[in-house]
């Protein structure tokens, strides 16, 4: 057994999301909440004990195990999220190197000196002697409770105030000087901050990391004073009031960034919980990594005279490179299909009222603040205006440069209708043609060029690949495989999402892939990601040609995410259709005697959730038959017939087949068939040519097999994938990241 395995065993699922969700109850054989990941009514967040795994089946629709339930709310990377679990589930993950204890125990200290500190200051805050800091903060509006919730403190106007008391109290000045709090002078050490007013700065995980302190003394620079970089703090990579704002975020889906310290307090005390700040600087890469752990929704709330800099339009376009990107398939004038790379983040900026910043806004007048934000202009429009207003009419180089600027925001947009838009303003802002514009945009938008050819298989190896029996193996693991040995995959490969990826190893692996991080083996945890890839390196792969890749890539993922969403539903319809039968007076499973009795259901409630679960199952079958070609993209948007939107249940729904199948179905990741990446040969059935796994399409004459729930069949078997020369051609031409329609 792994570690990862064994940290899993021994963690409680139910009982770990109980102490995250408080409203988790039983139904049946699983557990429902409303999901802590979003806003909502109806439960639909699910646990499954008997699986390990859960799932939401509303706006989020993913899931997982328990250390990916751990990660997602405690907003951790993949290590960091299996470190919390092994130590709730008392499993060490190996025995620390005498360098790593040394580490561990100097960050303990310097968040131990931190902590005491910030107790100083606090305290501080209210002598004699803090007076004036008192005074600034009444008069910017804080109150005590305000001050206690955020710990706010002040710096007293002496060189070795912290240095003596912190001392005395057996902190060594090395490590007081390591933590930021001390400099070491000529004349000894003295405090690093004096007569200011301080802000505690927390991470994610509420570890207090550093400080920011604003002069009292006009004469006083610079106006804020941070800490600098240390062990524990990183001002490019950490943003004020996470601590207090992440869950706000999460359940919301949304964050707002401000710049200040004062902007974060004084709106979370007027209403406005997910607000954050960048700490004064614009946001960059790190604070953007750390932001979209929470929500892919961002508003930037910018100060007037700050909106149309140099530094706040280079944070603006940060914010829009470093958010995740996927790949959308686009049909051009000749009906071939390609792919183009889209924001998957909805990033909008506002700017405030000449003299306004939030914090004065938001005292004033919060609706109007709240306005503000909802009228936001998406992170395009933003930068068009911005920048527009710096070109100067007359004069051709500011209007090249304005272009230059602009072209590579409009190159990253994929709709046609709303692309041509913007060519035409760019156009109009540059005074150039449209044809002239999409030179710009072709051209920043481009490739890296083409990969180096690969050699081509001889007929003995095609001949030993024909009569191989080709090894089955589930989706993730094909994925793995060809992003680890092909490098043409990179860029297809960095806009998976890593939710794909719902075993924790190859999630991590896939993580280490993504940033190019080797990984060294040094203990149990490595040891298991280290061995994995190797496996990845040697397993055998056909030599498919480069221009298949990037499709194989995204329709293995696309079939993964269908086939386990059919699976999940599948399941939960089954379950829900037999609760219906019974409070319909038919007959029901017989429970265990040895089981408690469950309060009596609530029918309409169950119906009701019934209902919903057929709901998604035929949106899902669309958006298969639209994956596969059988229905054209425009209907996937489509809204719900009234058949779907209201189901026919004047009958009980039949009863679902007493098999071990459906009752206790293995994870998907089992039980899913092969997902084979091997481009088709000419004339070669396609495996999409097959029925979708789901009930027929509206309007259709099939009926329901007998003693088969209406809607719940299983998804078809495709055999065994043949395997074809990778080197041959398709039957038709392919542009480079159509769809292959490759065996799922």
């Amino acid at each position: 057994m792994s570690t990862i395995d064994e940290v899993k065993n021994r963690l409680d699922l139910v009982d770990t999301i109980s102490t995250y969700v408080p409203d988790l109850k039983q139904s049946g054989r699983t557990w429902k909440a409303r999901c802590p990941f979003h806003n909502e009514k109806t439960p639909s967040f699910v646990v499954d004990p008997g699986r390990g795994t859960w799932h939401c089946f509303g706006a989020c629709s993913t899931g997982g195990d328990v250390i990916e339930f751990i990660r997602r709310v405690e907003g951790l990377e993949f290590r960091d999220a299996l470190r919390l679990a092994a130590d709730r589930a008392g499993v060490e993950l190996r025995k620390p190197s005498a360098r790593e204890r040394e580490e561990r125990d100097q960050h303990e200290r310097l968040l131990r000196a931190n902590e005491a500190a910030a107790v100083f200051f606090r305290a501080a805050l209210d002598t004699p002697e803090g007076t004036d800091a008192k005074t600034y903060a009444t008069e910017r509006g804080l109150d005590e409770a305000t001050i206690e919730r955020w710990q706010i403190g002040y710096a007293p106007d002496d060189w070795r105030a912290l240095t003596e008391h912190l001392t005395a109290r057996g902190f060594t000045v090395p490590d007081l000087v390591e933590a930021g709090l001390v400099i070491e002078g000529d004349r000894g050490p003295y405090d690093r901050f004096r007569h200011r007013l301080i802000y505690p700065t927390r991470d994610q995980q509420r570890r207090l990391i550093g400080f920011g302190a604003r002069a009292l003394r006009a004469e006083d620079n610079p106006k804020y004073l941070n800490t600098p970089q240390t062990p524990l703090f990183d001002k490019s990579g950490s943003l004020y009031g996470i601590d207090q704002a992440s869950e706000a975020i999460r359940r919301g889906d949304r964050a707002i960034v401000v710049e200040g310290y004062m902007d974060v307090i004084a709106a979370h005390q007027f209403g406005f919980p997910e607000v954050i700040a960048s700490m004064g600087t614009s946001l960059t890469e790190k604070q953007m990594a750390l932001l979209k752990r929470y929500t892919r929704n961002i508003v930037l709330a910018l100060d007037a005279d700050e909106a149309g800099s140099e530094a706040a339009l280079r944070g603006v376009q940060v914010a829009a490179n470093a958010a995740d990107h996927e790949q959308v398939a686009t049909v051009d004038w000749r009906g071939l299909v390609s792919y183009q790379d889209q924001l998957k983040a909805d990033i909008r900026v506002t700017s405030l009222s000449e003299g306004e910043d939030p914090d004065s806004m938001i005292r004033q007048d919060p609706d109007a603040f709240r306005e503000l934000l909802d009228g936001a202009l998406p992170v395009t429009d933003h930068l068009f205006a911005a920048i527009g207003a710096q070109v100067d009419g007359g004069d051709p180089r500011s209007r090249s440069r304005a272009v230059e600027a602009l072209a590579p925001t409009v190159a990253a947009i994929a709709d046609p209708v709303v692309r041509s838009h913007y060519v035409q303003r760019l156009a109009r802002l540059g005074g150039i043609d449209e044809r002239l514009a999409l030179q710009f945009i072709t051209r920043a938008g481009g490739g890296s060029g083409p990969t180096a050819p690969r050699p081509v298989a001889t007929r003995a190896d095609v001949r030993r690949a024909r009569v191989e029996k080709p090894v089955a193996t589930d989706g993730e693991t094909q994925i793995l495989r060809l992003l680890v040995q092909r490098v043409e995959c990179r860029d297809v490969g960095l806009t998976l999402d890593a939710d794909l990826f719902e075993d924790p190893t190859n999630r991590a692996v896939f993580e280490d892939w993504k940033l190019e991080r080797e990984t060294d083996g040094i203990d149990d945890l490595e040891q298991a990601l280290a061995a994995r890839v190797e496996a990845l390196r040697e397993a055998a792969l056909p030599d498919y040609e480069s221009r298949h890749l990037e499709g194989m890539v995204q329709g293995i993922a696309t079939q993964l995410r269908l086939r386990r969403s059919h699976t999940r539903l599948q399941a939960a319809a089954i379950e829900q259709a037999e609760a219906v039968r019974a409070v319909r007076g038919g007959p029901a499973t017989p429970r265990p005697s040895d089981l408690p009795e469950d309060p009596p259901p609530d029918p309409d409630e169950i119906v009701s959730a019934y209902e919903q679960t057929v709901i998604r199952q035929r949106r899902l079958m669309r958006e298969y038959q639209v994956a596969h070609g059988h229905r054209p993209a425009a209907d996937e948007d489509a809204p719900p017939s009234e058949d779907e939107e209201h189901p026919a249940l004047s009958t009980p729904p039949p009863p679902a087949p007493a098999t071990a199948s459906t009752s206790e179905a293995p994870p998907t990741s089992e039980a899913a068939p092969p997902l084979e990446a091997t481009p088709p040969a000419a004339g070669a059935p396609s495996a999409l040519d097959a029925p979708p796994p789901f009930a027929p399409p509206e309007g259709s004459d099939t009926p329901p097999e007998p003693d088969a729930p209406a809607g719940l069949d299983a998804p078809p078997d495709y055999g065994e994938p043949p395997i074809e020369d990778s080197t041959a051609p398709p039957a038709e031409p392919v542009e480079s990241g159509a769809s292959l329609d490759a065996p799922f």
